[in-house]
């Protein structure tokens, strides 16, 4: 086996009803314990940094990413509202993705969503997107991050699809759905794909940082 090849295990990451989510919200919902000891503010929230927002503001804007509106500092982790149900496998293949000679090989991904029931009660459709990684290290770097944020729940939202006419799981972070046929058509090569995902990922809450715990 190559010394860049990911290991083979697929499916690798798999979400279920039961599985890590209800501790990750757990460990969002903490950010707002950290400032008890700040001095009492009227309708005041102060953050462990140091900034002070209104509560009800502070919350909102929580829901959606886990750091300081100023400083960014962050606060937790952040859960998104990817379906419960779903599977990310991995495995390589045998060709060279186009403007990437230095990878003999190539990571193909797999992701699964059934049919199901959205967090508010909504019905959404399946989806069974795959896509295309180097297996070189810029590939593997982000084949891992892709694990954080599928685990997060937040590699993909839920959204109306324009092309399919359905309600159903929809990128946060894009993938290349396509080997070939450049950016327009998804695919390779493209050489700013590595540092616009590196862009999507952390404004998801997921960075290199992650890799290192």
């Amino acid at each position: 086996m190559d010394a860049m090849e990911p290991e083979p295990m697929q499916p690798e990451v798999q979400l279920d009803e039961d599985g890590d989510v209800e501790d990750m919200h757990a460990e969002t919902n903490a950010s707002f314990s950290w400032a008890r000891d700040a001095p009492p503010v009227q309708g005041a929230f102060r953050l462990r940094c140091g900034h002070t927002y209104h509560m009800t503001c502070l919350r909102t804007w929580f829901q959606q990413k886990t750091r300081c509106p100023s400083c960014q500092q962050e606060f937790g982790k952040v859960v998104g509202k990817q379906p419960r149900l779903g599977t990310f496998s991995w495995h390589c293949e045998n060709f060279t993705l186009p403007g990437h000679p230095d990878a003999a090989k190539t990571i193909v991904i797999q992701f699964i969503f059934p049919e199901g029931i959205d967090d508010e009660g909504k019905s959404y459709a399946g989806r069974k997107p795959k896509g295309y990684l180097p297996c070189n290290a810029q590939g593997i770097i982000l084949l891992e991050l892709f694990k954080v944020a599928f685990r997060r729940r937040v590699m993909f939202g839920m959204g109306e699809s324009m092309t399919f006419s359905s309600y159903r799981p929809t990128f946060n972070i894009h993938i290349k759905t396509s080997s070939s046929g450049g950016e327009t058509k998804h695919g390779y090569p493209d050489e700013t794909y590595f540092h616009r995902s590196l862009g999507e990922l952390k404004a998801n809450g997921v960075s290199l940082t992650d890799l290192q715990n």
